[in-house]
């Protein structure tokens, strides 16, 4: 898929409830399509012609010398470039549907003169492209948009976002992931906006041996990739710290929906406790599957195991989610946090109509004004080049985006650790009803990214 959010447009009413009766959930993965639409050239007239290196050094003589500016930024008519590599068609999709809107409602809110982070006068133009949770998409769709854009505002999954590492890097492209990977965390420019997935792994066996103790017999179900990877290895780390074994570890495709096998394997080990590091389209069947069994062990979902649509009892009975528990340090839907009642209002007027209230909505928005802040830093420095971006985004040690962060996010420090802490909630009736089961902590086995 193909498409180009401009300013001041109308708003985008692409994905409305097809998609979350989608893929959804419990049926096999999406393959839908939408028709194709070019990209408008967003290049400035007196830059037509130059090649993205060159555009890089050269100040905007419009200005006099005093802001520099490159790819992705039209100084003259105050105009942000940006960037977006999606899944809105692929087994992520249940999340990446959601995420993407979240940078669609930022866009919108900053074009319509209602989001005080930018210098006063600018607008953005965010462009788009679905690769469908495939790597080798993601490459080729980045190498097609990277020059008309400061920054990737998203780049969805980890599998997707690393082979883009070594493409970006010498380029000075920052590419914000959705994704906590640990590996991510160790480059420079994929400065995650949560604590790594291991972190997370890492407190669900904790929290399961403080419950349970030496009766703690704990599995894991994971995604063949670096997320479910990341999510193994917390569940490892965290086992040995306390002395105590696996007694399974099964690894599924990405978006894998005949999950028979590794809950049976799981079951014949004896498992009470399992930690699931997989996308949602695997979760909701994992959880069926139990349940049709008669198998009730407790689940324990990394941040990417869940989506709000779950709530939905067609989608997934309540019964199904009575024994999962979420693990997790972003921010819920309609928590009592200080910016909430801003972005609800936003999400309103910008996205209420394209698709129903989702965490991962709110996930990304957040992440999109921090994308915001280091702009604007930028622009106060005087370089809005690919590397003054980079270096701004780098002076942040304290955003926690209008108090919808609730811990504030630290992106001096490198590796990146922006948090630690995580809590683990047991989800009620609706996306607004969470217990919390224990609070924001970071696991003692926790010893840091290497």
């Amino acid at each position: 898929m193909r498409t180009t959010t401009k300013r001041r447009t109308p708003r985008w009413r692409t994905i409305g409830a097809s998609v979350l009766a989608l893929s959804l959930v419990l049926a096999a993965c999406g393959d839908g399509e939408t028709d194709e639409a070019e990209p408008e050239d967003t290049t400035d007239e007196a830059e037509e012609g130059e090649d993205a290196a060159a555009v890089e050094e050269e100040a905007e003589e419009d200005t006099g010398g005093e802001l520099l500016a490159g790819a992705g930024v039209d100084v003259e008519n105050q105009v942000l470039t940006i960037g977006a590599l999606d899944d809105t068609s692929g087994p992520g999709s249940t999340i990446g549907v959601p995420f993407a809107l979240g940078k669609r409602i930022a866009v919108e809110q900053v074009n319509a003169g209602q989001l005080d982070l930018l210098p006063e006068g600018w607008t953005v133009e965010l462009v788009e492209r679905d690769h469908g949770y495939n790597p080798q998409n993601a490459v080729a769709e980045f190498n097609a948009v990277k020059d008309e854009v400061l920054y990737f505002a998203t780049t969805f999954g980890t599998p997707n976002t690393l082979p883009l590492v070594d493409l970006a890097t010498p380029e000075e492209i920052t590419l914000f992931p959705a994704s906590l990977s640990s590996e991510l965390a160790v480059n420079e420019y994929t400065p995650p906006i949560g604590a790594p997935y291991k972190v997370e792994a890492e407190h669900a066996v904790a929290h399961a041996f403080e419950e349970a103790g030496e009766d703690l017999a704990f599995g894991v179900i994971y995604q063949l990739d670096d997320y479910g990877g990341d999510g193994l290895a917390g569940a490892e780390d965290a086992a040995e710290s306390l002395g105590i074994e696996l007694v399974g570890a099964e690894g599924v495709a990405p978006g894998e929906t005949d999950v028979t096998a590794p809950v049976q394997a799981l079951q014949n080990a004896g498992a009470t406790h399992i930690l699931l590091a997989v996308l949602p389209s695997t979760t909701g069947p994992v959880l069926g599957t139990a349940a049709q069994l008669g198998y009730g062990p407790v689940f324990y979902g990394l941040t990417a195991s869940w989506i709000d649509a779950f709530f939905n009892p067609d989608v997934l009975p309540p019964p199904v989610y009575a024994n999962f528990r979420w693990v997790t340090g972003l921010p819920l839907w309609g928590e009592d946090l200080p910016g909430m009642e801003d972005f609800l209002a936003a999400y309103e007027e910008f996205g209420a109509e394209d698709y129903p209230p989702d965490f991962y909505t709110l996930a990304s928005y957040a992440q999109g004004l921090l994308g915001f802040e280091a702009f604007a830093r930028a622009v106060e420095n005087g370089d809005v080049t690919r590397t003054g971006y980079y270096e701004a985004l780098r002076t942040i040690d304290d955003f926690d985006a209008f108090g919808l962060f609730p811990q504030p996010l630290d992106l001096t420090s490198f590796p990146y650790v922006t948090q630690t802490d995580t809590r683990i909630l047991s989800p009620g009736e609706n996306l607004e009803d969470w217990t919390t089961l224990a609070e924001f902590a970071t696991p003692e086995s926790w010893t840091g990214i290497e």
